[in-house]
């Protein structure tokens, strides 16, 4: 495993890259660079580490204007607040990709975002009541693009929070 000191040396200087100004394609390729490394991080190191470099990468695809890109970093943000536990945050930053998918008309994001705020609401927080309105849309939008792997998914976890809710 890498020293987190030499961890930290090796992003921050792609995190600087990163940085407003430059030219497109270089804030481009450093952000491509930072959603790859976030990705390796989580698998290997811990959500804490990829958190900062996917939450720099989303703000430089927004920058950059490149709303699918942005969109999933922000996933990979949601994922890794959830897997360190911080559920509202989760929460939060799903509802956050909900919205901007649904004004960029990505119902594959929006789809995915729904679902798992009603996961988080329903296996995490027991919030059951508060899980019904993203479980209904999630399931709606996944049987309107066909996935219903997706939509199955999505019904149970209304259905639960239907029934539990009402216990």
């Amino acid at each position: 495993m890498i020293d987190k000191g030499r961890l930290n040396d090796a992003i921050d200087p792609l995190l600087r890259g990163a940085a407003i100004s430059g030219p497109a394609a270089q804030r481009r390729a450093t952000a491509t660079a930072l959603l790859r490394l976030g990705i390796e991080l989580a698998q290997r190191h811990g959500f804490a580490d990829a958190l900062r470099i996917h939450v720099r990468a989303a703000a430089v695809f927004a920058e950059l204007g490149e709303v699918e890109q942005e969109l999933q970093c922000l996933i990979f943000t949601g994922i890794c607040e959830w897997q360190l536990k911080a559920y509202e945050s989760a929460v939060q930053i799903f509802e956050t990709i909900a919205g901007r998918a649904l004004s960029a008309g990505k119902s594959a994001f929006r789809a995915q975002a729904m679902l798992s705020i009603s996961c988080i609401l329903v296996d995490h927080l027991r919030q059951y009541q508060r899980a019904v309105p993203y479980a209904a849309e999630a399931a709606r939008l996944s049987r309107s693009r066909g996935d219903h792997e997706q939509a199955a998914h999505a019904l149970r976890h209304l259905d639960e929070a239907r029934r539990e809710g009402n216990a």
